[in-house]
């Protein structure tokens, strides 16, 4: 009621009719997590001396763990989703009662009874994640879905949930205890009422029953009956359109033409379900925006998922991928394709062949491709296409005609990432490739030719069950004393190493550093869209305030992370090239080397905001001086 009245209260300062305001029409659920037990898997990590705490409010908390490490735990329900605040990965680790209110119907022209909520089929899918105290891949700990209409019997609920451990885990990982309300509430008039006992058989207070517990479990009894039956007729449909896809060339066994793959929590799917259009509203601006930020999503390798005990093969699907905040290519690719639907693109998932020179030429053995690729395309004619490589954001487009062409002139020399195509899907369409040469580039890619492709029923891919798409969260630190923090560490780590390496001191200009602004909103412009500007104001400001006779350097960076030792290091690691020659930028370290006269330091950081508390750092390190050799 308070809320309701300070809205109107803030309407009629707006000049607004408050009487013409009508208060929401909605129910929620409201869940209580009051925290957790038996988390065994914890139990060496901790340390026996120490007592049970909560949150962590430690100085070093967001930039590298704990001692224990932290769990981080994400919950979704329809189109609500929320991230609990990282706590100590203990036994029993202590959520602090955190409360979350997740919409039930809302916008409706009424309040919706609380019967109408029965038939609600939107399980809470939550994730348990848990990051080490010294950084590394965080770790999918727990995958669940839970059930809340039995809350609707009471209108209250309290329950220990196991949750499902995945990889090496077969067991449950530990109990996550909730309380759940159903709100605003009231008494039912007629509805009958049961009593609960209290301690030692004494009669307890008296429970309304709003909902009679033999229809809740009747409703999700029948619900489960005819997905079993959608499920048996569609693997019966799927068998039998394999076998004539198949049959028709015996070549066509060989294809990667995936119709299922397995999920992170072990269960499968038809690979179309893993797929839903992702919209980010005031969050991405655009499809270019959208792929630079699954590029700066961090790659988790596969052999540390195998190291883990989850299958390599497996596909996490978006929720886990962004609990996660790291996945693999094919994580990459399902995100990138859902949110390029997102924004009314015709947009597929691709598989096939890895091109040769993608595979393993001049890269470790660490970084070699496996011969399977995963990209993203979209149709730009019936006959052209442009292929999206999801891990580096390159593009380019490709046609029977004229061949493969990079789009932007910084692909200039990257060829297409695909030898051979087999297969495409999104979340409504799936089409084989039925072509005596599956050769990229003489690939027929128009779709509706049924001579070219073989294409999977859309009313059987409509009725399946679908793995949930995700609930993108907004950027929720404060960049601009995100930047400030970092500058002032940066500073320290540079003046430091000069004091240990040549025993002298370093002057640092606030205004060059301002004045290298411009460059890093460049740069990121650059790396999103593929185009340049601001480039001639940024040299003519640069010539008008260095002195003639002064010597001017400056390497830019760009991160992923927001560490300021692990910045530093890439500072003393980046081998650049000479502007003497005029042939690139200087190295860090002769940056950090520099002697002269007149001699000042100019440093710059800019954090770039996308969802998910994904950023963009870029930082540019300067120097001018006078020089006397």
């Amino acid at each position: 009621m308070t809320s309701i009245l300070t809205y109107i209260r803030d309407q009629a300062s707006r000049g607004l009719n408050p009487t013409s305001l009508k208060a929401p029409m909605r129910r929620d659920l409201v869940v209580y997590i009051d925290g957790g037990k038996a988390f065994v898997d914890n139990l060496l990590d901790q340390d026996p001396q120490e007592v049970k705490v909560g949150f962590d409010t430690s100085p070093t908390f967001n930039g590298g763990g704990d001692r224990e490490g932290t769990f981080e735990l994400t919950m979704q329900l329809g189109g609500h989703r929320v991230r609990t605040q990282r706590v100590r990965a203990t036994v029993e680790p202590d959520f602090g009662g955190e409360c979350y209110r997740f919409p039930l119907q809302s916008g409706a022209e009424s309040m919706p009874s609380i019967d109408s909520l029965l038939d609600l089929r939107l399980p809470l899918h939550i994730r348990l994640v848990k990051r080490e105290k010294h950084g590394g891949n965080p770790t999918l700990i727990a995958c669940q879905e839970f059930e809340w209409r039995k809350v609707l019997v009471h209108g209250k609920l309290q329950v220990s949930i196991p949750l499902k451990g995945v990889g090496n885990l077969k067991g449950p990982a530990g109990l996550l205890e909730i309380r759940l309300e159903i709100r605003p509430l009231r008494l039912p008039a007629i509805k009958e009422s049961v009593e609960e006992k209290g301690e030692e058989g004494k009669m307890g207070i008296m429970l309304p029953v709003f909902v009679p517990e033999t229809s809740v479990e009747k409703q999700i009894e029948h619900e489960q009956r005819v997905e079993a039956g959608v499920l048996r007729r569609f693997f019966a449909y799927a068998k039998a359109w394999w076998r004539e896809y198949s049959q028709v060339r015996p070549s066509h066994r060989h294809r990667l033409v995936r119709l299922f793959a397995r999920s992170s929590d072990g269960s499968q799917g038809f690979v179309t379900t893993f797929l839903n259009p992702i919209q980010a509203p005031r969050m991405l601006d655009s499809s270019l925006h959208a792929a630079r930020f699954v590029t700066l999503i961090p790659k988790i390798p596969e052999i540390s998922l195998v190291g883990a005990g989850i299958d390599a093969g497996a596909w996490r699907g978006s929720q886990t991928h962004m609990a996660l905040r790291g996945g693999t290519q094919s994580d990459k690719a399902l995100l990138l394709t859902s949110l390029l639907l997102g924004f009314g693109l015709d947009a597929y998932v691709c598989i096939g062949i890895r091109n040769r020179d993608d595979r393993g030429k001049n890269k470790t053995e660490k970084d070699i491709q496996p011969p399977e690729a995963m990209v993203v395309i979209t149709r730009v004619t019936r006959a052209t296409v442009c292929i999206w490589e999801p891990v580096t954001g390159r593009r380019g487009q490709l046609d029977a005609k004229s061949g493969w062409t990079p789009i932007t002139q910084a692909s200039s020399n990257w060829s297409c990432p695909l030898e051979s195509v087999h297969c495409v899907f999104n979340h409504q369409q799936l089409y084989a490739n039925l072509q005596p040469i599956d050769k990229c580039d003489a690939c027929n890619w128009d779709l509706g030719d049924q001579t070219k492709w073989k294409a999977f029923s859309q009313e059987a891919i409509q009725v399946l069950p679908r793995f949930p798409g995700v609930v993108l969260l907004p950027y929720s630190g404060d960049r601009l004393e995100q930047e400030a923090k970092l500058e002032m560490n940066l500073k320290e780590l540079v003046a430091q190493h000069r004091k240990d390496e040549l025993k002298v001191d370093t002057i640092w200009s606030d205004s060059l550093a301002y004045m290298l602004t411009p460059a890093l909103a460049a740069y990121e412009a650059e790396r999103c869209t593929k185009t340049t500007y601001g480039n001639p104001e940024f040299q003519q400001a640069i010539k008008r305030n260095i002195p003639v006779g002064h010597v001017f350097k400056a390497v830019p960076f760009c991160f992923n992370h927001r560490n300021p030792r692990r910045m530093f290091t890439a500072f003393l690691g980046l081998q650049g090239k000479s502007v003497s020659k005029g042939t690139g930028f200087p190295s860090a370290v002769d940056i950090l080397k520099s002697k002269g006269d007149s001699i000042r330091f100019a440093l710059r950081v800019r954090v770039f905001k996308y969802p998910e508390d994904i950023c963009a750092v870029w930082a540019i390190l300067a120097v001018k001086y006078r020089d006397v050799d």
